[in-house]
């Protein structure tokens, strides 16, 4: 829609705003401003967008559209020399918004999605063309969508500490990947190529393991069978991309994982995972977790809550057990970049930053269209502060094969 919009005569800049530009894990409807100083040809061209059920309103400044899967969008458009204050409202969060009028005000100036409005004298306005702008008259430097929530991020700009939020550009590896060998769609070799394409310097293949049975996982046996396709690729590629020889471990129903250690011991990294057995009470089921914490050969806990949005809630963990046992044992907690998983979440990982715990953002690919969504694994770590420095698949290669290297032993 943004594309379509940007494209309009006259049209000079359009961007989301609200809940889907901080990258919330869902959103309503999607409000989508456009700085023009004509709006009738942006209308036009918004009431007329493909793939559009019905139109609910039309005005001079403001439409609303319904698309035919439901999803609904609202445009406003906006003066170039006012587009600043308004992208900055309509971003939100309300509570952050709350405190930028309360900054306004300490300043003796009125915030709107307007302008900013000197309160005495003849309420001179002073108008923004950009959000650094409408920050800078606030006294703070810009602060990223993402952290717009009202969780310290005023403080921290005002301190001059706002962290430097991790970029999709910063990862260097994918740590959770399928292929044909369980449930996946392409080779091993196939797998390899798309990730390297997209910049990937390692990756590790976790094809499930053996009673996950709808997945085809793997027994030990072809498990080794596998090692054989892996090392032929690895032979093929050269030193543009490292292999890892890996396995989503099922952490079973009874709170074993799907192999034994001397098996596990042999992988070049494991990730530990729940999928079954979900609505288990919530004593037993944080139990399941924390085993596999403590088992010195799991490196990553694979979505933690196993949860499926919007159909399926996850498990009922005692998170704050599980985030103490993963700081004592430096086991890597996985944000899932699958728009369907986002799990952990952007408040349990800001949680997890906060104790020291490693973080790694993985794809989940099944197919190549998979890799591409990494951004919003990316989006839900920013919204969690996080840093590269925080994120295993971030870390140079050298530096995460050494990392697993020391793991387990």
């Amino acid at each position: 829609i943004v594309g379509v919009l940007k494209g309009v005569k006259g049209v000079v800049d359009a961007q989301p705003a609200g809940s889907l530009r901080r990258m919330r894990s869902t959103v309503g409807d999607l409000d989508i401003l456009v700085a023009s100083k004509d709006s009738k040809p942006v209308m036009e061209a918004f009431t007329k967008l493909s793939g559009l059920n019905r139109v609910l309103g039309r005005g001079e400044t403001k439409s609303s559209v319904e698309f035919n899967d439901g999803v609904r969008a609202q445009v406003w458009v906006h003066p170039p020399e006012r587009f600043g204050t308004a992208l900055l409202y309509a971003t939100g969060s309300k509570d952050h918004n709350v405190r930028l009028r309360e900054l306004a005000l300490e300043k003796g100036l009125s915030l709107s999605e307007h302008a900013l409005t000197k309160d005495k004298g003849d309420g001179d306005e002073i108008l923004c063309a950009s959000e650094e702008e409408a920050y800078k008259v606030l006294g703070l430097p810009w602060i990223p969508p993402e952290l717009r929530e009202d969780r310290g991020e005023i403080q921290a700009a005002k301190a001059n500490k706002l962290p430097k939020l991790i970029e999709v550009k910063d990862i260097k590896a994918d740590l959770q990947t399928h292929t044909t060998w369980s449930d996946g769609k392409l080779s091993v070799l196939e797998m390899a190529i798309a990730a390297r394409k997209r910049g990937i310097k390692v990756i590790a293949f976790t094809d499930h393991s053996v009673s996950l049975g709808v997945t085809g996982g793997l027994s030990m046996e072809r498990h080794t069978e596998q090692q054989a396709d892996i090392e032929a690729a690895q032979r093929e590629l050269g030193d543009s991309i490292r292999i890892l020889h890996a396995s989503e471990v099922e952490i079973k129903a009874d709170g074993s994982l799907d192999y034994p250690d001397e098996f596990l011991a042999s992988l070049d990294l494991v990730v530990a995972s729940l999928h079954t057995s979900l609505r288990q009470p919530r004593e037993r089921v944080t139990q399941r977790v924390l085993n596999a914490i403590r088992n010195p050969h799991v490196d990553i806990i694979g979505h933690p809550t196993g949860r499926l949005i919007p159909d399926r809630e996850g498990a009922d963990l005692d998170m704050e057990a599980l985030l103490k046992a993963a700081a004592e044992t430096g086991v890597a907690l996985e944000i899932n970049a699958s728009p369907y998983r986002l799990d952990l979440d952007d408040v349990y990982a800001r949680r997890a930053k906060e104790l020291g715990i490693p973080l790694s953002i993985n794809t989940d690919s099944h197919s190549e269209a998979d890799f591409d969504m990494l951004p919003y694994g990316v989006a839900i770590a920013r919204r969690a502060w996080v840093e590269a420095k925080d994120v295993i698949n971030a870390w140079p290669p050298a530096k995460l094969l050494d990392w697993l290297a020391k793991r387990g032993k």
